[in-house]
């Protein structure tokens, strides 16, 4: 691929995986208060056609004002933020994971909301698109890297053949009370708690498997754990990538320790804004706490048999 010169807008981007409801979310929002990152923005998975809607973060986010700032919703989930925000918060430039727009770039080949996308890598002509898009995405907000989070599949070889150089944190939690976090978001409620969500991994003996307990929320989701935790551990080993592995039970213990550390992974230097953020927030751990419903409500012995699923992954 020719070198362009937007490439200095993609050297060393970060890509922060991991399944979901392990930590990723409020671990990425402190991260994201970096002044030198430019990040996927709720705008940007309305208006998926443009990098221009980054224009916006201008306005809002520069050196003499920020006019947003999250400290009261950070370590509340998405649902709850936005059932707690006015319709004015919601407007502003916000970072968001988010899926319509990869599944615009990538084009109608990738399946990459839902696919494991094992052993595929991206065509030259997606590299170029993506690339370029993404570029103008950091160039527009006005910084100088970029960072995104992924959850659920780790998709790495076909990331890391767009962004070789990238800089990748894998987000771990154990497997109960993961579990225990999926069962009780929407998302899940509609889409993976009686099936196989993602695509492409699955053995048949796995497949007939899930089919035997689908009208068993907490096993199928932990069978689902156990294949994400499984394929980004088979990506790492076959590329040969060097991952900083960042678990949510250590994270809780010192956030401020932690998220020193990870920045210095991610060769970034020390921010006011980050280091402000963590001074204004409060951080719980949340792995023994009671389940919010039924729906996630577990006698000894589905944890137990959670745990026994995870094997290795714990």
């Amino acid at each position: 691929m020719p070198h362009s010169s937007l490439d200095k807008y993609l050297e060393k981007p970060i890509i922060i995986i991991g399944s979901g409801r392990s930590g990723t979310t409020i671990m990425s929002e402190i991260i994201y208060q970096h002044e030198q990152l430019a990040w996927h923005s709720n705008y940007q998975e309305i208006i998926v056609f443009t990098p221009l809607i980054n224009l916006l973060r201008r306005l809002q986010d520069n050196k003499f004002w920020r006019l947003k700032k999250f400290y009261k919703y950070v370590g509340v989930s998405k649902n709850t933020r936005q059932e707690g925000q006015s319709w004015l918060d919601l407007a502003f430039f916000n970072p968001i994971e988010r899926y319509n727009f990869w599944e615009y770039i990538t084009g109608k080949r990738i399946d990459f909301s839902r696919g494991f996308l094992l052993n595929e890598r991206a065509t030259d002509e997606e590299k170029q698109k993506i690339r370029t898009f993404l570029a103008k995405q950091v160039k527009y907000q006005g910084r100088q890297r970029l960072i995104m989070k992924f959850t659920g599949p780790a998709r790495l070889e076909y990331l890391t053949s767009i962004f070789p150089d990238a800089i990748i944190i894998n987000v771990l939690r154990a497997p109960v009370p993961t579990v225990r976090s999926w069962l009780e978001v929407g998302f899940w409620q509609r889409m993976g708690i009686n099936k196989l969500w993602w695509l492409g991994a699955y053995t048949p003996e796995e497949e007939a498997y899930a089919e035997t307990v689908k009208d068993q929320p907490a096993i199928i989701t932990a069978l689902q754990y156990r294949k994400l935790m499984e394929t980004t551990e088979m990506e790492i080993n076959k590329l040969g990538l060097k991952v900083y592995e960042s678990r949510y039970e250590d994270f809780v213990k010192d956030p401020k320790t932690f998220i020193y550390n990870m920045m210095q992974f991610m060769q970034l230097p020390p921010s006011k804004y980050v280091d402000a953020y963590l001074e204004n927030i409060s951080i719980s751990n949340r792995n023994n706490r009671q389940a919010t419903s039924q729906k996630s409500d577990m006698d000894e012995a589905t944890k137990q048999r959670i745990i026994e699923i995870a094997g290795k992954y714990q």
